[in-house]
């Protein structure tokens, strides 16, 4: 797998490190502000913010962010993925394939890891009002693609991915740090799920990444595949059934 990375006819273009540094941080305190304001306005009442929305703010303002960067670098939204799929007709089986490695992965690796620790389940309470409500479930569904799945694969794997890579290289070594570096990142942007979702989110960004590369760096695939997650994320939020995504 990792072969089929490194042989990518992706060339990353060459940046220092403090450039990539300074774009991460601009990023990154973007994120933060719109955050902090989004604080601030729910708490003296300007803008009431539902739970279920909190911290949206934050991640469409750091996908704007990185999408300026880019395009400020000179770069193009071809260089965060956005280009068109070699073969349109193998993007359903690429989806397919992503959800069933995670389902998988969640699956089976919570198992091992809690032989040697025990990590608690995640924190969903801010979607309890999700359960049993259609209406509520439907519009979540809509939503969840425009403020969490674009936003998020702009920020994680199109943004960040392709400025570790910058950094490390497209050595097998390089390809990893990489991976394993913006799924940490990933995961500890999902604080408020608790230990049990920055676990779950990691292992969702590790996925993701490695899926994006494999896929020559195609961001819609992800982003559809992150879409259908959601959406069966939502599904099982209505239902009340044990979370797998």
């Amino acid at each position: 797998m990792i072969d089929a990375i490194t042989s990518s006819d992706y060339r990353q273009p060459e940046a220092k490190v403090g450039t990539v540094l300074v774009d991460i941080a601009i990023v990154a305190a973007v994120s933060l502000l719109a955050f902090g304001l989004e604080d601030l306005v729910n708490a003296r009442g300007w803008i009431p913010v539902a739970v279920e929305a909190r911290g949206v703010s934050a991640v469409l303002s750091g996908a704007i962010a990185a999408v300026a960067i880019v395009l400020a670098r000179g770069g193009t939204l071809a260089d965060l993925g956005f280009k068109r799929p070699e073969r349109w007709r193998v993007v359903p089986f690429q989806v397919i394939g992503i959800l069933v490695v995670f389902i998988a992965a969640q699956s089976l690796v919570p198992a091992l890891v809690s032989s040697l620790v025990s990590v608690p389940e995640p924190d969903l309470s801010r979607y309890d009002s999700i359960a049993g409500n259609l209406g509520g479930a439907i519009a979540l569904a809509l939503v969840l693609p425009l403020t969490a799945s674009i936003p998020e694969e702009i920020i994680y794997r199109g943004f960040l991915i392709g400025r570790l890579t910058s950094v490390f290289g497209q050595h097998r070594s390089g390809v990893v740090l990489t991976v394993f570096g913006q799924a940490l990142v990933f995961g500890a942007i999902h604080f408020m799920w608790g230990v049990g979702g920055m676990v779950m989110t990691f292992l969702m960004g590790v996925i993701w990444g490695t899926a994006y590369l494999l896929c020559g760096r195609n961001l819609w695939v992800v982003i559809l595949a992150h879409s259908a997650g959601h959406l069966l994320f939502v599904i099982q939020l209505y239902l009340g059934a044990s979370i797998i995504l």
